[in-house]
C-alpha cells in the first residue's frame, strides 16, 4: 500500500528515469545518443503499474450490462441487512433457545464472515492466487454443513454458547 502511494506521489517511475538525470549523474559514462533520447514506456510497463490500481468509471454501457447474478448495489444492501439483522439476532439467541434461532444465527454469522473474507480474497489474494475463491467457497459450504449438522444432531449453536458461558 505504501509503495502504491509512493508511486502515485512521484507519478510512477517517470520521474526516476528522466534523460536529464542520466546526463547529470553519468556524464562520462552515458553515450550521447542514449542520454539525449527520451525514455518511452511501452504498454506492458504501464499496464504493470495500472494492474494494482483500482479502476474507476466512467464505464462503457457494455461493461455495465455484464452477466451479473446480483448487482453490486443490491449485494451491498443485502450485506447491510444481514449486518443489521445480526444486531437483533445475537441478543435474542441468548434468551430464546429454539431451532429457528440456531439456524438464523448460523446462517447470518456465516454469510457475514463469507462476504467479509470474499472481499479480502478479491482485493488482496486473487491477484496472486486466482483459485482462492473456489477454495473459500468449499470451506464455507463445509462450515455451513457442519453448523446445520450441529444444530440438528446436538444442542444447537445458541445453547452451546450459553453452555460455554456457564463454565
Amino acid at each position: 500500500m505504501a509503495a502504491v502511494s509512493l508511486l502515485r506521489c512521484c507519478q510512477g517511475a517517470r520521474l526516476l528515469l528522466r534523460p536529464q538525470i542520466v546526463k547529470h549523474t553519468l556524464p562520462g559514462l552515458a553515450h550521447p545518443d542514449v542520454a539525449s533520447r527520451a525514455i518511452t514506456f511501452t504498454a506492458p510497463s504501464l499496464s504493470a503499474l495500472d494492474y494494482f490500481r483500482a479502476r474507476r468509471g466512467p464505464f462503457t454501457p457494455a461493461e455495465k450490462k455484464g452477466h451479473h447474478k446480483l448487482m453490486a448495489s443490491t449485494h451491498w444492501k443485502v450485506e447491510r441487512l444481514v449486518a443489521i439483522g445480526m444486531i437483533g439476532i445475537m441478543p435474542t439467541c441468548l434468551f430464546y433457545h429454539a431451532p429457528i434461532m440456531d439456524h438464523l444465527l448460523s446462517t447470518f454469522v456465516l454469510l457475514h464472515g463469507y462476504w467479509g473474507m470474499e472481499g479480502v480474497c478479491t482485493d488482496y489474494i486473487e491477484k496472486f492466487f486466482p483459485y482462492i475463491h473456489y477454495i473459500w467457497r468449499a470451506v464455507t459450504i463445509f462450515a455451513f454443513a457442519g453448523l446445520v449438522h450441529f444444530n440438528y444432531n446436538d444442542v444447537g449453536v445458541c445453547k452451546a454458547i450459553a453452555m460455554l458461558w456457564e463454565l
